[in-house]
């Protein structure tokens, strides 16, 4: 450590081994917030012999400070399954002394590289994905300084912990369902899928895997997905919605046999039940609308749409006691390395949205 002209809770952390965020609650006396009493001696020792000086408040801060903060990374807020989980991280933080920042990129590269570079230099005190960012490399990086938590599919070979739900077993148990049923030509309506959109995909793989398992060729189920620079046309606020309603209206035009029709999230599916409902088809007589998610405007009666329980609430939880688990065993100066994975079991939530296939 290089000497400087104020030593900074950082310097403390480093010299102890520490979470910045656990020498700033020390240090300032936080309430609500219990440390052991060897650790708190420690941080005082550690400050004492730096010769740290509290600083006062200044009206204008040098920099942003996250030290008690979760950051919630998310594509944006107009889905109900992503706000389900920034409800439930934003309701459990506080029990541990976190209050939260979301940040929405747009699922965009530079957006995605600011914002990791900003929490680089701040070091929050964990930070929770709600979709696998492009910028893997930077991710990775800061994963090895605080605590990262993955709400979802995670890319290979990242050193970070993990709350998932299968997106390739959710698809082969809705095409079982759907199969069941009699459905016999799928289509599965989806945004752009890239090799980075790994829950579209597994998704897709896993509709196409129950077509497989049941003698019948995969290439009954039809993708349609517009080119990523058509889905930008759309406003962020309603693209999965409108993109449903329209690769809705293409499978209307072009492929009039398929009797079942799967979204690839419960915004899409619903933009699909307002186009049928436009052309007077009826559901689901004449087809079957099935989505994934099960968002709150899912479940009501108007809508009833069959779709797939993710365990959004339970998963934002977990998200935060890993970070919190994690934080202190740093505290403790524990010396083991791990990685976590949890993974929630998918549960089919069959409504009116479903029924027999029609007769071809």
């Amino acid at each position: 450590m290089g000497k400087r002209n104020k030593v900074t809770t950082r310097d403390i952390a480093e010299y102890t081994g520490l979470s910045q965020s656990t020498v700033s609650m020390v240090l300032s006396g936080r309430p609500n917030v219990s440390f052991t009493p060897e650790t708190v001696q420690r941080v005082k020792d550690a400050a004492r012999k730096l010769g740290y000086k509290k600083q006062e408040k200044r009206k204008v801060p040098d920099g942003l400070v996250l030290k008690d903060t979760l950051v919630v990374i998310g594509p944006h807020l107009s889905n109900g399954y992503h706000s389900s989980i920034i409800h439930s991280i934003t309701e459990h933080a506080p029990r541990y002394g976190y209050c939260v920042l979301t940040v929405t990129t747009f699922r965009q590269e530079a957006r995605e590289e600011a914002v990791l570079r900003l929490l680089e230099q701040s070091l929050p005190a964990g930070i929770i994905l709600l979709y696998p960012p492009s910028r893997k490399a930077d991710l990775n990086r800061l994963a090895r300084q605080i605590p990262v938590v993955s709400i979802g599919e995670k890319p290979s070979g990242s050193p970070y912990d993990s709350v998932e739900l299968d997106s390739r077993k959710t698809g082969c148990m809705m095409g079982d369902y759907l199969l069941s049923l009699g459905h016999r030509k799928l289509a599965y309506l989806c945004a752009p899928v890239s090799k980075g959109e790994l829950s579209r995909r597994n998704r897709f793989e896993g509709v196409r895997d129950s077509l497989r398992n049941a003698g019948l060729s995969s290439d009954q189920v039809i993708l349609l997905s517009p080119s990523a620079s058509s889905f930008s046309k759309y406003t962020i606020d309603e693209a999965e919605y409108r993109n449903g309603y329209d690769m809705a209206c293409l499978l209307l035009r072009e492929h009039p046999d398929c009797t079942a029709l799967i979204g690839h999230n419960d915004m899409t599916a619903m933009g699909a039940m307002a186009a049928l409902a436009d052309h007077r088809k009826k559901i689901p007589a004449d087809y079957s609308v099935c989505g994934f998610d099960n968002i709150t405007l899912a479940g009501m009666p108007q809508i009833s749409l069959t779709t797939i329980e993710h365990s959004s609430s339970a998963k934002g939880r977990e998200a935060v006691e890993i970070i919190y688990r994690k934080g202190r065993a740093k505290e403790k100066n524990d010396k083991n390395s791990y990685i976590m994975r949890m993974e929630y079991e998918p549960k089919l939530i069959v409504r009116s949205s479903s029924g027999r296939a029609r007769i071809l």
